[in-house]
C-alpha cells in the first residue's frame, strides 16, 4: 500500500506539473477520494489498459437468417422470422448485434452462441453502439445492454416521461443521462445501475478519464466504472 501511495503521489505530481492549462486546476479541486480512485486507474496498468480484442466477429445477413463468424466458432446462424426485417447491424471485438423490426440479436465469440430479446410493439430504436466487449441499444421505451463476455441481454425500462439527453461510453461501460437520473451499464458484471437526480439538480460536466465516466452536477460528483461497485458519489 505504501508503494501505491508513493506511485500515486509521483503520478499526481507529474499530472499537475504537466497541465499548465485550466484543466490542471480541475485535478487539484477533485475531492481526495475521487482523486485517489482516478489515480488508481492511472497507476495500475492492469486496470487502465483495455484489452485489444481486435475484430473477432464478422456479421452479415443472408436470406432468412443472420450469420456470424469468428476464428473460434466458425459459422453460426440464427433464423429470422417471417416478415421480420433487419434495420441495422454491427460488430466489434468479441460481439455483434443485429437490430430487427421486432427483436435484438446478439452474438458472442466467447460463448459461441446467438442470444435474443424481444422488443415492445412499435418500440423505436434511437441509438446503437457496438463496442469491443459490449453493446448498447437505446429505444424510446428501454435501454438494452448486450454483454459479450457471457452473451446475455439486459434491459432497463424508461419512465413514461423519461428521455435520454446524453450518452457516454468507454471500453468498460456506458452512462445514459436522462431528465430524471443517471443510468450506468458495465461491460463485466451487474445489471443496469441508476442514480436519481434531484428536482433542481442539473448536469454541469461529463468527463471520461481512463475508463471512468465522471458526471459533475450542481450538487455533487458521481463516478461510474465497471471495476467500481456501481456508482461512487462525492459531495
Amino acid at each position: 500500500m505504501g508503494d501505491f501511495k508513493n506511485a500515486a503521489a509521483r503520478t499526481c505530481g507529474r499530472i499537475i506539473q504537466a497541465m499548465s492549462t485550466p484543466r490542471a486546476e480541475n485535478w487539484t479541486l477533485l475531492p481526495p477520494r475521487l482523486l485517489l480512485a482516478t489515480l488508481a486507474w492511472l497507476v495500475w496498468p492492469s486496470v487502465t489498459q483495455a484489452v485489444d480484442y481486435g475484430n473477432e466477429v464478422t456479421v452479415w445477413i443472408e436470406q432468412g437468417q443472420a450469420v456470424a463468424t469468428s476464428l473460434v466458432s466458425g459459422r453460426r446462424e440464427i433464423p429470422l422470422d417471417a416478415q421480420e426485417t433487419v434495420t441495422g447491424l454491427g460488430a466489434s471485438g468479441i460481439n455483434a448485434v443485429v437490430v430487427t423490426s421486432r427483436r435484438l440479436l446478439g452474438f458472442s465469440s466467447h460463448t459461441l452462441t446467438w442470444s435474443k430479446t424481444d422488443r415492445d410493439l412499435n418500440e423505436k430504436v434511437l441509438e446503437r453502439r457496438v463496442l469491443p466487449t459490449f453493446s448498447v441499444v437505446r429505444t424510446d421505451k428501454h435501454l438494452y445492454g448486450f454483454r459479450g463476455a457471457n452473451g446475455i441481454w439486459l434491459d432497463e425500462a424508461l419512465g413514461i416521461r423519461e428521455t435520454v439527453k446524453m450518452t457516454q461510453t468507454t471500453d468498460y461501460g456506458a452512462v445514459f443521462v436522462t431528465n430524471e437520473r443517471l443510468v450506468g451499464f458495465a461491460s463485466l458484471l451487474g445489471d443496469f445501475s441508476s442514480k436519481a437526480l434531484g428536482i433542481h439538480e442539473h448536469i454541469t460536466r461529463l468527463d471520461n478519464e481512463k475508463g471512468l465516466i465522471i458526471v459533475t452536477t450542481s450538487n455533487r460528483t458521481l463516478v461510474f466504472g465497471s471495476r467500481l461497485s456501481g456508482w461512487e458519489e462525492f459531495e
